[in-house]
């Protein structure tokens, strides 16, 4: 596998919650576990997206990285003022753009020791549409990306955040 080079950018928030749905509650930092960020509900083996949680199925969404600047531009573009875990995200970045260029087997560094994979991108949901009615539909193809957990560690706002293309998943 050929790799491309990498995009350096930063963390700029970090956020969990216990319970299903949105908005994830920004901590100032979080613990990276093997299956997910500690304490936060979608963390585990197996995904719990579903209305009816299915242990058969591994969960490919332990965590939800999006970018700082998309949630910019919906604030911009919509007039609306989403902060740092509205739109569900565990990991907001800044310095890397739209996210739309990932794709599966893509990584994402954070801070010293965190690794995740990029598993798919992450689909605008309903939850996240009480905003704005057009939310939803400015998101699609930049709600950013789902992830599972190749390394542990632990994660601050202001780590380094390094992505890493495979060549193949470049656009």
């Amino acid at each position: 596998m050929h790799q491309a080079p990498d995009s350096v950018g930063r963390v700029h928030s970090v956020a969990l919650n216990p319970n299903k749905g949105v908005p994830k509650l920004v901590q100032p930092l979080v613990t990276i576990g093997p299956m997910g960020i500690e304490g936060d509900y979608h963390a585990g083996p197996y995904s719990k997206h579903a209305s009816k949680p299915d242990p058969s199925k591994p969960n490919l969404r332990q965590l939800t990285v999006i970018s700082k600047e998309v949630l910019d531009e919906m604030n911009a573009s919509l007039g609306t003022r989403l902060k740092p875990g509205d739109l569900g995200e565990n990991v907001l970045l800044e310095g890397h753009g739209d996210l739309g260029r990932l794709r599966d087997g893509d990584l994402i560094a954070l801070g010293d020791n965190a690794v995740l994979r990029v598993t798919a991108q992450n689909d605008p949901c309903s939850k996240i549409g009480g905003s704005h009615p057009q939310l939803v539909k400015c998101l699609m193809g930049k709600r950013g990306v789902t992830a599972v957990v190749v390394s542990t560690g632990v994660v601050r706002p202001g780590d380094p955040a390094r992505i890493t293309q495979r060549q193949e998943s470049r656009v």
